[in-house]
């Protein structure tokens, strides 16, 4: 498994173990919809999509983490994840470039 599979990976659990634990019912449909979004991200990435396609959707996957709001502080676990996503994104990104 490559870095960037590993991190959504870990991206995936920590929301699911996130929309377990959240005391806040209004959350927990936004977990629903960040999980389904990323499996579809995890799914891209072990599949091997084109760097592209794959970065649309982790553009289209951040959006949703600016335009919603989540309450419980359980999120801070799946937030720093993201955040781990996304650096080992870029270093992919710069490593494959100077190719």
């Amino acid at each position: 498994m490559d870095a960037v599979t590993d991190s959504l990976a870990r991206y995936v659990l920590s929301l699911f173990q996130a929309s377990e634990g959240t005391h806040c019912a209004e959350d927990r449909p936004l977990y629903r919809m960040y999980l389904a979004e990323a499996g579809v991200l995890l799914a891209l990435a072990a599949t091997g999509v084109e760097r592209d396609r794959l970065q649309r959707h982790v553009a289209q996957h951040e959006r949703l983490w600016g335009q919603t709001w989540l309450q419980d502080p359980v999120y801070e676990g799946p937030r720093l994840a993201w955040q781990e996503v996304k650096r080992v994104r870029r270093i992919d990104q710069t490593s494959r470039g100077a190719r």
